[in-house]
């Protein structure tokens, strides 16, 4: 399953390159481009638990979103540096096996810091994600687990890596209208090293690896005063 998600991300990763790319090669050099663009960016989507999932536990899908502010710089038409700045909020979803109840639901957000090289429309990089604060829902009796295990103090600083594509809707010499498509994978666990135990769990050993891939769609604008070039 761990391998299907990754070939999932990498999938994701190749789409949105080549799309980026695509459209990119497709848009004539008609206006000059922005030496640098600074604005506002909003992204939703759906995030996953990937870590072992215990016997008597069943996981699924749940929302992902990110909003903030991004700023880039070119280096020249084609090769460039982004850093967004945001609130970034995914999280996990356990249940008993072949129940529907009892289950739980915890969402962890954090303050993100995403600094990225850009080749025009296709940006790679990382995303630092610093724990802000985590929420925890449950229905029927979740013992063994409990909300003391995802509290901010139990929470890891997260280190993804990311692939972006910003493929532009709307452009003029004031600002770019972006369409945004984005994937993160974990190379950290949200959780401390303590881990924690889900709900209907048959055994006591706490779960310590706990990554959270996303993928999200959104819009971008950056306006671009100044600072045109040929």
């Amino acid at each position: 399953m761990r391998s299907l998600k990754l070939s999932l991300f990498v999938a994701v990763v190749l789409c949105t390159s080549l799309i980026a790319n695509s459209l990119h090669a497709q848009t004539q050099d008609t206006l000059p481009y922005k030496m640098y663009e600074f604005g506002l960016f909003g992204t939703g989507g759906a995030c996953i638990f990937n870590g072992s999932i215990p016997d008597g536990s069943k996981t699924d899908i749940r929302p992902a979103y990110t909003f903030g502010a991004m700023a880039t710089v070119a280096a020249n038409r084609d090769i460039g540096f982004a850093l967004g700045l945001g609130y970034e909020s995914r999280g996990m979803f356990f249940k008993i096996q072949n129940q529907s109840s009892p289950n739980e639901t915890i969402t962890l957000n954090y303050f993100s810091i995403q600094p990225s090289v850009r080749f025009k429309s296709f940006l790679i990089g990382i995303n630092v994600g610093l724990p802000v604060s985590s929420s925890f829902d449950s229905t029927g009796n979740p013992v063994p687990s409990s909300s003391a295990f995802f509290t901010k103090e139990n929470m890891n600083a997260v280190i993804d890596i990311r692939a972006e594509g910003m493929l532009p809707i709307i452009e003029n010499d004031f600002g770019n209208l972006y369409f945004i498509i984005q994937a993160s994978y974990p190379v950290s666990d949200a959780i401390g090293n303590n881990g924690f135990l889900t709900v209907g769990q048959m055994n006591t050993t706490p779960v310590t690896k706990s990554p959270i891939p996303t993928v999200q769609l959104g819009l971008s604008y950056l306006f671009s005063p100044g600072a045109k070039t040929k």
